[in-house]
């Protein structure tokens, strides 16, 4: 007898013990199942206990003991395999995607291999301990390889006008980078020193580099200016990662160094690529057939304006365009920036506006990122979006600098000629060294440190190998002689700053650093991270005070953060 609906039901005999046979087979099926997950789970932790150990040997154990004092695990080969693997399945894959181009002999067969080797060789010695080599001295060298030992022909394979557009797709992302790696915090901390510092010495170095190249190599006035502003122009990648692997040792902590030499190095870059974006226009405005009305402006004075006037509007829509909160923001955002700095750059070109696009290019980018923190309220904002730049220049910069060195033509060298340009060089180091010692005299700064600043500011790589070959390609652009013999002159100019002042830089950074600069302990130097980063995420403004003030800060910190 039981109860169903509120009435008495009754079972017979029969139903009962159906009931009861389901009740003992439904109790078996649970205690099987509860046997199954008790034998998975057992399974699982030996699954988990073994791959623990089995990761464990692969990072720990030294596969071919130790390579300049590091390490070499198991995970390194895996690693370099995984490459291996990567660039057989690419070329497997272009293969049977193009067909004949792609097989030996074909013109995209070299200039694939040439990719290939370019970043081989510029990130395998990039990643020598100690030395600090920046990659684009191996991209380059590895393009001068190819080139003199004859296996690859870039103009004759390839051809002058798809070389010209590939670099300017690889220029877009020096543009946005730039634009992106300005910050106003450090300005506002240091307005006066940053500014005299990221300005005054490449501003002399350029007057000193025109003047020599127009008095001792007879370049014309325009074209000396433009000289002059392609080899003033400092490597801040070199600059800043040397600084950057100091300061993880605590060597410049207590200045600050760091912090610093990113807004300075990043403020001389934009400063460079606005004088080479005048020059330009100065030296190829007088080259247009075409009748338009701007060009009774002077090149440089219309392409400052127009450059400035559309990559800000530019990057005012993209400030608030797309909104913040829409989803893959950071998606939206990177491809609005690269087809706008593609824009930019290509677009001038066909009204003969000649150097603005770059301005255009590095306004917009500065005034969207802008923009983006403002409207957020945070400076992490853009973080994503270098994160993907860097990523997407990762994987052009070995196109870019691997065309630049296999474009040199070793043959029309002289050896005189060669001595007047490395003596033009070390005028323009010695006078950016003298200058930039000069605008630190009033500063807290030691003598050995000055020295070092003075020492950081000498490497040079990245715009050279950009720049230098952009003006070779105006001049065959517009035909003239004069122009082709004078650009191939500057790309030899530039070729030797990078293949010298690259690794020279570099290696002077790296052991003059523990010697003149001053080294904080580990204790101290998490101290500060930790500070710097507690205000960052509490968004407090950043100014400066003396150290018992910070301590206290620290101490409140921390005391907030054991309460939480």
């Amino acid at each position: 007898m039981t109860l169903r609906d509120g009435k008495r039901v009754t079972f017979s005999e029969y139903d009962e013990e159906i009931i009861l046979n389901n009740d003992n087979i439904n109790q078996s099926r649970f205690n099987n199942e509860e046997d199954i997950e008790n034998s998975e789970e057992n399974s699982n932790d030996d699954k988990i206990s073994f791959f623990n150990s089995f990761n464990r040997f692969l990072t720990t154990s030294p596969s071919f003991n130790y390579i300049c004092k590091l390490p070499f695990t198991y995970v390194n080969v895996l690693w370099i395999i995984t490459h291996i693997m990567v660039i057989c399945l690419a070329y497997g894959a272009l293969l049977f995607l193009l067909g004949a181009p792609m097989m030996p002999g074909g013109n995209l067969f070299g200039f694939y291999w040439l990719i290939i080797s370019s970043y081989t060789l510029g990130w395998s010695l990039a990643y020598i301990p100690y030395i600090n080599l920046p990659p684009v001295f191996g991209m380059l060298l590895a393009g001068i390889i190819i080139r003199i030992s004859g296996l690859y022909n870039v103009q004759e394979e390839i051809g002058h006008y798809i070389t010209s557009k590939i670099r300017a797709v690889c220029l877009t992302f020096i543009t946005i980078r730039a634009g992106l790696q300005l910050s106003t915090t450090s300005l506002v901390r240091h307005p006066i020193f940053l500014l005299e510092l990221a300005l005054i010495p490449c501003t002399i170095e350029f007057f000193v580099i025109a003047l020599y190249s127009k008095l001792i190599l007879g370049y014309p006035w325009d074209w000396a200016f433009l000289s002059g502003t392609i080899m003033a122009s400092m490597s801040p990648i070199i600059t800043v990662n040397c600084i950057l692997n100091l300061a993880e040792k605590g060597y410049g902590e207590d200045r600050d160094m760091a912090t610093l030499f990113t807004t300075a190095a990043s403020i001389d870059g934009v400063h460079m690529v606005a004088l080479f974006g005048l020059c330009y226009s100065f030296v190829f405005s007088n080259n247009i057939d075409s009748i338009i009305w701007w060009i009774y402006i002077p090149g440089g004075v219309r392409d400052l304006f127009f450059g400035s006037i559309v990559g800000f509007i530019i990057g005012l829509i993209l400030a608030f365009l797309p909104h913040y909160s829409t989803p893959h923001i950071e998606i939206y955002r990177t491809v609005c920036l690269i087809l706008g700095s593609l824009f930019c750059i290509l677009g001038p070109s066909k009204i003969t506006i000649t150097g603005g696009g770059y301005l255009a290019s590095i306004f917009m980018s500065f005034i969207a990122s802008t923009g983006w923190k403002m409207l957020s309220e945070s400076p992490l904002t853009v973080m994503p979006l270098r994160r993907i730049i860097h990523l997407l220049w990762h994987i052009s910069q070995p196109i870019f600098v691997g065309l630049i060195g296999a474009e040199v033509d070793f043959s029309h060298w002289s050896s005189e000629r060669c001595i007047l340009h490395i003596i033009c060089i070390f005028i323009g180091l010695m006078t950016r060294s003298f200058f930039v010692i000069l605008t630190t005299i009033k500063t807290p700064f030691s003598v050995r440190e000055r020295i070092f600043i003075a020492l950081s500011w000498l490497p040079k790589g990245t715009l050279q190998a950009a720049f230098a070959p952009m003006t070779l390609e105006g001049a065959q652009q517009y035909k003239d002689s004069n122009g082709i013999s004078l650009a191939m002159d500057i790309v030899q100019m530039s070729v030797l700053a990078v293949v010298f002042l690259a690794p020279v830089g570099a290696i002077i950074m790296t052991v003059t650093g523990p010697i003149l600069l001053n080294k904080i302990d580990d204790v101290e130097r998490d101290r500060r991270r930790r500070l710097s980063f507690l205000r960052l995420c509490s968004l407090q403004p950043i100014h400066k005070v003396d150290q018992n003030q910070q301590d206290e800060q620290y101490n409140q910190d921390q005391s907030v953060n054991t309460d939480l």
